[in-house]
């Protein structure tokens, strides 16, 4: 490709006369922003300042601190950020992922009786299990799921040990211990973990604080003899060969903070704009005088306190201006609404879900907002089950069949197909539901869905909402009672907007 030579204007002969290196370097820089393709690529002064981090997947671990620390910090003190981590949470955990077993019959070669047994088996199992799972013996497995996918977006990974308890009243003796990010490190590789040729993690060291302050290190394998897990690292990879991961909120830490500090300001201006409330000129300057402050600080100036509903007296000749800069002013909302939703972009929430403001939308407007929000929440949810839920729901049937709970055959052989489920979350509820169901009706009409995927939309089991018809049904049978249920093969009535029904 030919580009046409650059010539050196005035300024440039000059500059060359007075420091030819310098010139050489000036015109260097030029011929390089000409030849560019991409104007992101350019060096002028205007992107001078552009500051490039460095060209390594996982960050240092002295930026990776203070980023964990930044972000803790904006959860303990900042409302808007605490909304959005329990906005999160709550929407891709909430009550806690439960698994639906999805064992195939056909695939063991056994008989669908069979299958549905073992399926029943599975999920009383591993609901037994739910409720001590903490190796604290203070959790049950919803709270540690929301507690970890806290940690997730706090600190960017969290970190599981399956462990074994030794509790002789636990039927199931594997149990969970979550710790904090910052005890994965070691004094060798401050990372905390070491590799093995392809990349893999080979051991993870975790920090151990005794009682008297000594500071220990324990190497743990990543898999044992047979590929169970020893320990869970779970955090989302952005980029390839990524080490640890990194709070949520990174991108917008500084628009949280500068967002707090301006409401803060605006905050303290209006307090002490309440607070000027009277002031009387005495023409006495003892009387004046009296009562006013005479404390002083240590570099010698006045102190005067201000509280709202003061009377203040002047002395004589002596006047008081107020600045009135008239804030808020009607910039006020639109600016907030703008930091709001260039936060909400980052992370993946609409405005309205991240303010929880749904005054100015519609049915259709908020139904968009929630549905956004809701791709982003299963996305999370999908993978937080297949990351962290489904390792210990694998572990647990394991040990289940070795204890002769799980009646299964060839566990090992068909693990696979064994521990195969499908994760189910709370529900998300509806903006209307005459028309949110009316929608579902249709779509398992038309073969769009499947009163499964309905159901657990609505975070229910569609087999127990069967089991559940069944028995209301015999129920009512019992009683003579009629249930009038919405059918495809009864004859619906319509109105035909004239006060009169036709069938």
């Amino acid at each position: 490709m030919h580009h046409k030579p650059i010539e050196p204007n005035f300024l440039d002969r000059v500059i060359s006369i007075i420091s030819p290196k310098l010139g050489n370097e000036r015109m260097a820089q030029k011929y390089l922003s000409a030849t560019m393709q991409y104007k992101g690529a350019q060096a002028n002064r205007i992107l001078n300042n552009w500051v490039l981090g460095l060209e390594t997947a996982t960050p240092d671990p002295w930026e990776l601190e203070t980023l964990r620390n930044r972000s803790r910090d904006l959860n303990r003190n900042d409302p808007v950020a605490s909304g959005a981590t329990d906005t999160m949470s709550l929407n891709i955990v909430g009550q806690g992922l439960h698994p639906q077993s999805r064992i195939r019959a056909k695939r063991l070669g056994i008989s669908e009786d069979e299958g549905k047994q073992l399926q029943r088996q599975a999920e009383d199992i591993w609901s037994g299990w739910c409720v001590r799972p903490d190796n604290a013996n203070k959790l049950d497995f919803d709270e540690i799921q929301l507690l970890a996918i806290r940690k997730i977006i706090e600190d960017g990974e969290t970190i599981a040990i399956p462990t074994m308890a030794t509790d002789p009243w636990r039927t199931i003796k594997r149990t969970c211990e979550l710790l904090e990010a910052e005890r994965l490190t070691s004094d060798e590789d401050i990372t905390g973990i070491s590799f093995g040729k392809r990349g893999q993690p080979l051991t993870y060291s975790i920090r151990n604080v005794d009682e008297k302050g000594q500071t220990t290190y324990r190497k743990i394998p990543a898999l044992d003899k047979k590929g169970r897990p020893k320990i869970l690292h779970v955090f989302p990879t952005n980029r390839p060969g990524q080490q640890r991961g990194v709070p949520y909120f990174a991108p917008v830490l500084t628009y949280f903070k500068h967002l707090a500090d301006y409401l803060e300001a605006e905050v303290v201006n209006m307090r002490v704009a309440a607070c000027l409330a009277v002031f009387i000129t005495k023409q006495d300057p003892i009387s004046g005088a009296l009562g006013q402050s005479t404390s002083t600080n240590a570099s010698g100036q006045r102190i005067q306190n201000i509280q709202p509903g003061m009377v203040g007296y002047l002395n004589s000749g002596e006047d008081i201006n107020v600045v009135d800069p008239k804030r808020p002013g009607d910039s006020f909302s639109p600016f907030i609404e703008g930091i709001l939703r260039m936060i909400g972009m980052s992370l993946g929430l609409p405005y309205e879900l991240l303010a929880k403001d749904f005054s100015k939308t519609n049915y259709s407007s908020a139904r968009a907002s929630l549905l956004e929000g809701r791709r982003m929440f299963m996305t999370w949810r999908s993978w937080f089950a297949k990351r962290f839920c489904q390792p210990f729901y694998e572990l647990v049937l394991e040990e289940a069949y070795l204890r002769d709970m799980f009646e299964c055959k060839n566990f090992y052989e068909f693990k696979t197909e064994l521990t195969r489920a499908a994760w189910i979350g709370g529900a998300w509820g509806w903006v209307d539901p005459v028309k949110e169901v009316d929608s579902s009706r249709k779509a398992i009409d038309y073969g769009l869905s499947t009163l499964a995927e309905e159901a657990a939309g609505q975070g229910r089991d569609w087999e127990e909402i069967l089991e559940q018809q069944q028995k209301e049904n015999a129920k009512a049978d019992e009683l003579g009672i009629e249930i009038i249920r919405s059918s495809n093969n009864q004859t619906k009535e319509e109105d035909d907007g004239e006060g009169t029904k036709k069938e």
